[in-house]
């Protein structure tokens, strides 16, 4: 997106958090959202691969994709070691994407096809968890409705 449309986002609705990737420091496309910095947060890949270019402490913080992060947990990869070692630090610490995990595949989900696909949450360090998590998955608005109930209650 252009920095316009992100100055739109954040003046009419408020926006607070955009989530960019590790490419947009490789290519980077952040100097094109100067001014923004403090609202991009960066979604981590889960490649086993973080660029030198990627430099949290140049923009807002992170916004953990919890279940991309069990994967990284699962497997040690560098993608989790990036995150983890920054744990003492709960300014990078504000938003996340919330999806399911799969225990038999250590994969995410974005079809959810039972609750005890979000039970991974349970384990997960608190450190991680911002004050806005965002329900990143394709189910029907009637079962997030669900989904939300039951993430209330585990969270």
């Amino acid at each position: 997106m252009e920095k316009t449309e992100l100055e739109f986002l954040r003046k009419k609705f408020k926006t607070k958090y955009f989530t960019i990737h590790e490419e947009n420091f490789v290519r980077d496309d952040i100097k094109k959202w100067k001014g923004l910095y403090k609202n991009l947060y960066l979604e981590m890949n889960f490649d086993n691969f973080v660029s030198k270019k990627v430099k949290i402490e140049k923009i807002g913080g992170f916004c953990v994709d919890l279940a991309h992060f069990k994967v990284g947990m699962e497997k040690l990869s560098k993608d989790f070691e990036y995150v983890f070692e920054k744990k003492n630090l709960k300014k990078y610490f504000d938003c996340n994407h919330l999806n399911g995990w799969n225990l038999k595949t250590n994969c995410d989900m974005h079809t959810i096809e039972n609750l005890n696909n979000f039970d991974y949450l349970k384990t997960l360090p608190k450190f991680l968890f911002g004050k806005c998590i965002a329900i990143e998955v394709r189910n029907s608005i009637k079962d997030q409705i669900e989904f939300k109930k039951y993430l209330s209650k585990i969270l």
